[in-house]
């Protein structure tokens, strides 16, 4: 998300530089605090003094999640405002999580204090606008995840190694987790295979650790469908995008959810969406028309919703034409880019 707005617009209108607080490794588990997190969290207040003193921002934009990390985020943005900046919270949160909860008064109180470090805060979606605003009490502004829609939109180079000729492909992009859904999927999957024995689940993503990575394969083998089902890894680049543009239909079966980053670059590569109708995915995708809607943890459901898209080409083909059309219009990075820099303006009030 950084990158991309760096690339964007913003980084033509406002001078900007960056504080990099990651962990800088591909495999992580989330909300996973570690003996070496107050020494990370010591790193990237020190990174930020310095950025303040020799940047000198006059707005600093904090991307924030939901978690213990975000005690780290406060006392970031805590500081830039002491430093005298404004401070805009671009919160990538949920509203089920322990931390901030927006759920218990407990909860919605300590959200309200640490959130008053921001003049201004972003969530994703409209939802998370309606009810994040009535937890802590204030106005906010939304701006979904976005994607390179051009990139993705891009007619597959060539054939995907990975598929036969007369398949077709049931993608997933994503932690290879049980909060991720991933263990749902694989129920379905025979339920799948049963009607279309020429299916094939693309599995794009790794486990929280090595360990786990052989026991998926086994959970695939257990269940009588290792044959059609092919982990392809981390993938990034052109690997990604053809695993995008040789897919069918993209399956989201998550427990929970902000709102994915799979879903814009989905819709942009024209694959409709099997999702559950968890955080701010239901505000970006329409039931019926964008694809399909289920509860989370049910996997019948999962797979009666992937078998109604491969046995009704029709239907799939009008979903596909009409996420295509609509990915420019909502998720270009450009309109993300906007929707933020409108934010940033409002705290400077208009001036350079």
């Amino acid at each position: 998300m950084i990158g991309m707005q760096l690339e964007s617009s913003l980084g033509r209108e406002f001078e900007l530089a960056t504080v990099d607080t990651s962990r800088g490794t591909l495999r992580w588990a989330v909300e996973s605090p570690t003996w070496s997190t107050p020494f990370r969290a010591v790193r990237d207040l020190s990174r930020l003094v310095r950025a303040l003193v020799r940047f000198r921002p006059r707005v600093v934009l904090v991307h924030a999640s939901s978690s213990p990390s975000f005690v780290r985020d406060w006392l970031l943005m805590s500081t830039a405002r002491v430093a005298g900046a404004k401070v805009v919270c671009h919160y990538h949160g949920t509203t089920h999580t322990r931390f901030p909860s927006c759920e218990t008064p407990t909860g919605r109180t300590i959200g309200r204090f640490l959130m008053r470090a921001a003049h201004r805060v972003i969530v994703l979606g409209p939802t998370y606008q309606r009810q994040m605003g009535a937890a802590w009490r204030r106005r906010l502004e939304w701006s979904p995840n976005t994607c390179e829609v051009e990139v993705y939109s891009a007619p597959p180079p060539h054939a995907a190694p990975w598929l036969a000729a007369d398949e077709r492909a049931v993608l997933f992009v994503g932690r290879l987790s049980a909060p991720k859904g991933v263990y749902d999927l694989l129920d379905a999957v025979p339920l799948v295979v049963e009607r279309h024995p020429r299916v094939r689940f693309v599995l794009a993503g790794v486990a929280e650790t090595d360990t786990m990575e052989p026991v998926l394969r086994a959970e695939a083998a257990k269940r009588g469908v290792g044959d059609h089902v092919t982990f392809l890894g981390h993938v990034e680049g052109a690997a990604k995008t053809l695993a995008y543009g040789t897919s069918d239909l993209i399956v989201v079966p998550s427990w929970t959810e902000a709102f994915p980053l799979v879903i814009p670059e989905a819709l942009a590569a024209g694959l409709p969406v099997v999702s559950t109708a968890v955080g701010a995915i239901p505000d970006f995708v329409v039931d019926g028309e964008d694809g399909f809607l289920v509860a989370p943890r049910d996997p019948r459901a999962l797979a009666d919703r992937i078998n109604r898209l491969l046995e009704d080409e029709e239907m799939r083909r009008r979903m596909s034409k009409r996420v295509r059309e609509r990915a420019p219009r909502e998720f270009a990075i450009e309109v993300g880019a906007e929707r933020v820099a409108i934010v940033i303006r409002s705290v400077l009030d208009g001036s350079p």
